[in-house]
């Protein structure tokens, strides 16, 4: 692994930041790219994308210092230290969307258009914070034996595991291509509302999620069976509402009766 990428003196460049800043730029020029495609305001959309990093970011901490509080987060000062890392997704994606739905809040015709650009950099955003994560050796997978596996000299014992940080990665991008260069092409002829991307989009996204936590460690379960496909994670239930959710909200908006236009 590679914490550090390099140092500039004293001070060090740490993996985990730089790629989550180039996740936040990529993701955020994939947002501004796609709205002015769209003709999408390209001024809101770089207020949007600055207001859905800072939510984000304060989303996904409160999340995790809430999820670990009974273990070291008890120490106010380790709170505060969000510099030295832990970020849960949960956490970000709720106040990033809510954030997002109150900005939008006086562009309710155009919040389906607004939505199918978000989650495209939202995807390649993630998938690129995710190398930093495998880098920095956190967010590490279970013991296993398949021949990929690796070790991850962080934790100080000689086991090779799954890089769920990988996988993660991996699956995001593709889904982020097979929504850019099919996005046109998924209604098969039949017309889709503005807003049927961003779920469709979702659903993937958090099914990937779902599925790659099985392979990820966790200390903490909301249930834990005995057999390793008879459990449930944090993560796991907030996939599971989102999938949910999202196909609610799909067939809602396309089993309108009337007339609309189609979103590509």
């Amino acid at each position: 692994m590679y914490p550090i990428l390099f140092k500039l003196g004293n001070f060090s460049v740490e993996s985990y930041w730089v790629f989550m800043i180039l996740g936040f730029i990529f993701g955020g020029a994939v947002i501004c790219w796609q709205a002015k495609r769209k003709n999408l305001d390209p001024h809101k959309a770089i207020t949007l994308v600055i207001i859905a990093i800072i939510s984000g970011l304060v989303g996904s901490r409160l999340s995790y210092v809430f999820l670990n509080f009974n273990s070291d987060q008890k120490d106010l000062v380790k709170i505060l230290q969000f510099w030295k890392g832990g970020f849960s997704w949960q956490g970000g994606f709720i106040f990033g969307f809510l954030a997002i739905l109150w900005f939008l809040r006086n562009d309710k015709k155009k919040l389906g258009k607004w939505l199918d650009v978000i989650i495209l950099g939202i995807l390649l955003g993630h998938s690129i914070g995710r190398i930093g994560c495998f880098l920095n050796g956190c967010c590490y997978g279970i013991v296993t034996n398949v021949p990929w596996a690796i070790k991850f000299p962080s934790l100080g014992d000689n086991f090779l595991r799954h890089p769920t940080q990988l996988y993660e990665s991996f699956s995001y991008l593709l889904i982020f291509f097979f929504l850019t260069l099919q996005g046109p092409g998924l209604s098969n002829g039949v017309k889709l509302r503005n807003g049927s991307l961003a779920c469709i989009g979702m659903i993937f996204y958090s099914l990937a999620r779902f599925i790659i936590e099985y392979f990820r460690y966790n200390a903490d379960f909301i249930y834990q069976g005995k057999i390793w496909y008879f459990t449930l994670s944090y993560a796991q239930l907030t996939a599971l509402i989102i999938i949910i959710v999202s196909l609610f909200i799909f067939f809602k908006i396309n089993c309108r009766k009337e007339k609309f236009t189609n979103s590509y």
